[in-house]
């Protein structure tokens, strides 16, 4: 945990209903990132923190930068991601007596602790969660010509390669291969 993901709660009373607005500006750790895409440059969180019976609920708006290359044509591509967050930390007696009445869920909630609470976790599940399973630059992306490696779009319509007659291609190879297994028989 990074001391930027840690809000204090001395200025927010314990008076429900009591409001403290949230600004803040986090530059983005490597781990909110999937095996494709990662978050670049500062996380921007806006929002309030409000008391309630059970402890603080935080409200607002993430914004960051995402950065992935192309499944298809391997292209980088960036996207801005403009997210809404809502959480409820529990104050430690809150979840305590939600446990012993019970509830199972009772052992994650998020805690507040030593007068603050850990935004970390509610951000990098949020924007992680967002995250794309398979990064496209565009839905109709064609992707890489099969030949040459290239991005098709960058290419004119009419790109071709002429084939040599007497190359053999691995799926050439492997029907002959395959036909004369059968014929050996």
């Amino acid at each position: 945990m990074s001391d930027a993901f840690r809000i204090s709660l001395t200025d927010l009373r314990r008076q429900e209903g009591s409001l403290l607005e949230l600004h803040r500006s986090i530059p983005a750790p490597d781990t909110f990132a999937t095996a494709l895409v990662r978050t670049i440059g500062d996380i921007t969180v806006d929002g309030a923190l409000q008391s309630v019976s059970e402890g603080v609920l935080i409200t607002g708006t993430v914004e960051c930068t995402t950065v992935a290359e192309c499944a298809r044509c391997l292209i980088e591509v960036e996207e801005d991601v403009n997210l809404d967050v809502t959480e409820l930390y529990f104050y430690q007696d809150r979840a305590k007596a939600l446990q012993e009445s019970g509830d199972e869920e009772a052992e994650e909630v998020p805690l507040i602790e030593n007068d603050s609470i850990d935004i970390e976790g509610l951000l990098r599940d949020a924007i992680v969660g967002q995250m794309s399973f398979i990064p496209l630059c565009s839905e109709d992306c064609a992707g890489l010509c099969s030949v040459c490696g290239e991005r098709l779009a960058d290419l004119p319509d009419d790109h071709a390669h002429e084939k040599d007659p007497s190359e053999m291609t691995a799926l050439d190879e492997l029907r002959a291969k395959l036909a004369a297994e059968e014929q050996g028989k």
